[in-house]
């Protein structure tokens, strides 16, 4: 028979229903079982899960009925088929049980179970709920878990203090009459059920009486509690579940502010030791006060930068006296994230520091002729931090509490961190090379910054954005008279009428740009003139110029070359038609005074491998006499015609180079490995000079090995396997 309450009493028929798509539920009555029992469905031997029994004692029932129960059956390996029966395979008599086909909620065959188990209630929920946390809940299981501890819980108490941790914890101060203390599982509620540790202390307040008392604890969820949605969290005691309350008019603590209250109570919280000590580190947390100043031991840190540099890290330079080695770590934190710096940073000598402090009293143990005080690391980033999101050094102590060095970084470009860094180094120290090694070249190579791109533009004469051929000039930062490639692009009868794209910084078009205006318009050119942001080079230009433009063939030209003679133009095009139009075609580039500067990039081998080499550089012209065509290994962007689809599939340039010579070398490598040759035309020619991006002596030579080594960690796999070309000249 089956009572109206909706649970069977006949010891022959159980009710379920699924708690999620993983864990049934199901309850009747019967003789005694152990906690755990193999239960077989349907009558089949694969269909076996082992089953969580929690059972009461029925007051008026037969033996063979004398117990309530509620089986928690995981389904993760059962079929999907209806269910029918269900075995309990208990020591003697096994019981066979019909599966009520009657459709119930969970909630429904809870409220029967209540009503059956009467004053046992309390002890069955709290059965069911402490199986149903069993192992690693999923939300939709917590969900349930949460709902059933709110009909299972009591109010003992309120939190009347909150405030959120840079870590993540939460910080909670209130009272209650039955708090655990120590480490505790408990269920928080802001939005949603959160499962958290709770690690918590009393503390002394004169205001409760004797059947209250101060309660203070750290939590820490299995995801981010949000402490302005906190509604209450509940927590098992002694004799079931309670719930303690947000006060309606809780104090939030601003996080910083956070440390220093858990300070205010310290003196008054009881608790074992290894419970006080996690809150007294809590009390000692990052406040935003530089605490390594305070410090009463021969321990001092100095910031000489620091930079945020987009889509990579942060870059830090600094100097830390610590004579008798009492630091253990150094860490860079910036919200929940943690890296350890003292075990990546490249050392540098400071004799300035050493001078500072040499004749301080607390710093006698300092060796004079010891200066390698200085530091400089990369600290890769997972999130970029907001600015107004606190960032600052640890520094873990022997024997004592961390101190703390707050970091106020600026946000910087890498080319603009690394002009910075860079002159100041020693190319032949030892320095330079480690900072290439372990800072600068990660750095690069982490490196995602956005692409550079357009914030306006002007057009000049009747400018065709859809013509079959348009010409793209890319210009830096450097330039400093762009009107001489405006005038003989103006001068040359083919160029003159092409559409032509100029693009290059904001910063330096806006000094030039009326020039620019009135130079295009004399000469009756059609162009349009690109301001852009984040250019560093004229490739990034480039970048910005092929977007301006919708032209299938595109000729991209860097500013710093000129034509060597009039009516180079069309026989570049014309070649590379020939060759299908779905090439790479390049001229030779020349210095000023006739010598080789560019004429094909080719793999060249030895006993090492092989590598790519610009094998012509600084020959006089007249060794490229019999030169012909040839496919060579790489191109150049500095003065090419391609296809803009060719440009488009890879992406365009990529990011992670300082300077434009392996960032277009990269390019043409791409260009190869997604099917575009490159090829050489030697009779074309036109001029171009070296460009250094800054005046300073050590830059050119670590730039240039820097941008080596982020070349070499991308492609030298890849070099020593492409297939050589003939050369062109014997």
């Amino acid at each position: 028979m089956t009572e109206p309450s909706g649970m069977p009493l006949d010891g022959r028929t159980v009710v379920a229903a699924l708690v999620d798509d993983g864990l049934a539920l199901m309850a009747g009555v019967g003789a005694a079982m152990p906690a755990t029992i193999d239960v077989f469905l349907n009558g089949q031997s694969d269909a076996k899960v082992q089953a969580s029994i929690i059972s009461w004692r029925r007051a008026d029932g037969p033996l063979e009925a004398a117990y309530g129960f509620v089986a928690l059956l995981p389904m993760q390996n059962v079929s999907q088929r209806r269910l029918k029966t269900a075995l309990f395979k208990a020591p003697g008599q096994p019981g066979e049980y019909r599966i009520e086909s009657r459709s119930q909620g969970l909630e429904s065959i809870l409220s029967a179970v209540a009503e059956q188990s009467g004053s046992a209630f309390a002890t069955v929920i709290d059965g069911v709920i402490e199986a149903l946390l069993a192992g690693n809940p999923n939300m939709k299981r917590l969900r349930t878990v949460a709902a059933l501890v709110r009909i299972a819980a009591r109010s003992n108490g309120f939190i009347e203090v909150l405030g959120g941790l840079e870590e993540g914890d939460i910080y909670i101060q209130g009272w209650s009459s039955n708090f655990p203390t120590g480490r505790t599982r408990v269920i928080a509620i802001d939005e949603g059920p959160v499962l958290a540790e709770l690690t918590s202390a009393e503390f002394v307040r004169d205001d409760l009486g004797e059947h209250a008392t101060g309660v203070t604890g750290l939590m820490t969820g299995d995801t981010r509690i949000n402490p302005n949605k906190l509604q209450r969290v509940y927590f098992r005691g002694r004799d079931g579940w309670f719930s303690i309350e947000v006060y309606q008019q809780r104090v939030l603590v601003a996080l910083p502010d956070v440390p220093a209250h858990i300070r205010s109570v310290l003196d008054r919280v009881k608790a074992p030791d290894n419970i006080l000590e996690q809150i007294r580190m809590a009390a000692h947390r990052f406040d935003g006060r530089d605490t390594v100043s305070e410090l009463d031991r021969p321990v001092r840190i100095g910031i000489d930068f620091s930079l945020v540099i987009e889509g990579s890290g942060i870059l830090v330079s600094g100097w830390m006296l610590d004579p008798d080695l009492a630091v253990e770590t150094v860490m860079l934190r910036v919200g929940g994230e943690a890296v350890r710096i003292d075990d990546r940073w490249t050392r540098q000598s400071r004799p300035d520091v050493t001078n500072a402090f040499v004749n301080d009293p607390m710093f006698s143990g300092l060796n004079p002729a010891r200066n390698s005080h200085g530091f400089l690391v990369f600290c890769p980033l997972e999130d970029i931090p907001a600015s107004d999101q606190p960032v600052y050094l640890e520094l873990s102590i022997s024997d004592a509490f961390p101190a703390y060095c707050p970091l106020n970084p600026t946000r910087a470009s890498a080319r603009q961190a690394l002009s910075r860094v860079l002159p100041s180094l020693d190319p032949r120290s030892v320095t330079a090379s480690n900072s290439i090694e372990r800072q600068f070249g990660p750095m690069l190579q982490n490196m995602t910054a956005q692409s550079p791109f357009a914030i306006d533009t002007h057009d000049i004469g009747n400018f065709d954005e859809d013509a079959p051929v348009a010409l793209i000039v890319g210009v830096d930062d450097t330039i400093s008279d762009i009107g001489v490639t405006i005038a003989l692009l103006g001068l040359d009868e083919v160029t003159r009428h092409l559409p032509i794209v100029i693009a290059g910084p904001a910063e330096s078009f806006d000094q030039v740009g009326s020039d620019m205006m009135r130079l295009a318009a004399f000469y009756k050119l059609n162009v349009r003139i690109v301001f852009a942001e984040g250019v560093e080079d004229f490739c990034d230009a480039l970048e910005v110029g092929v977007a301006a433009t919708n032209s299938e063939t595109i000729a991209l030209v860097s500013a710093h070359i000129l034509p060597h003679d009039t009516g180079w133009f069309e026989p570049l095009l014309a070649a590379y038609r020939k060759r299908g139009s779905k090439c790479v075609v390049c001229p030779t580039i020349l210095f000023e005074d006739d010598s080789v500067r560019w004429a094909g990039t080719w793999i060249e081998g030895d006993v090492d491998g092989q590598y790519l080499s610009d094998r012509y550089v600084g020959y006089p012209r007249a060794v490229l006499a019999d030169a012909e065509p040839t496919e060579v290994s790489a191109g150049t962007p500095e003065c090419c015609v391609m296809p803009r689809k060719a440009f488009e599939d890879i992406n365009g340039f990529t990011r992670g180079y300082i300077g434009p010579s392996e960032k277009g070398l990269d390019l043409a490598l791409k260009l190869r490995m997604g099917g575009t040759a490159s090829w050489w035309i030697p009779e074309i020619e036109v001029l171009g000079s070296e460009q250094s991006i800054t005046s300073a002596p050590a830059w050119e030579e670590l730039s240039h090995r820097l941008d080596r080594w982020a070349f070499d960690r991308r492609w030298s796999l890849v070099v020593s396997n492409l297939r050589s070309h003939n050369h062109a000249v014997d």
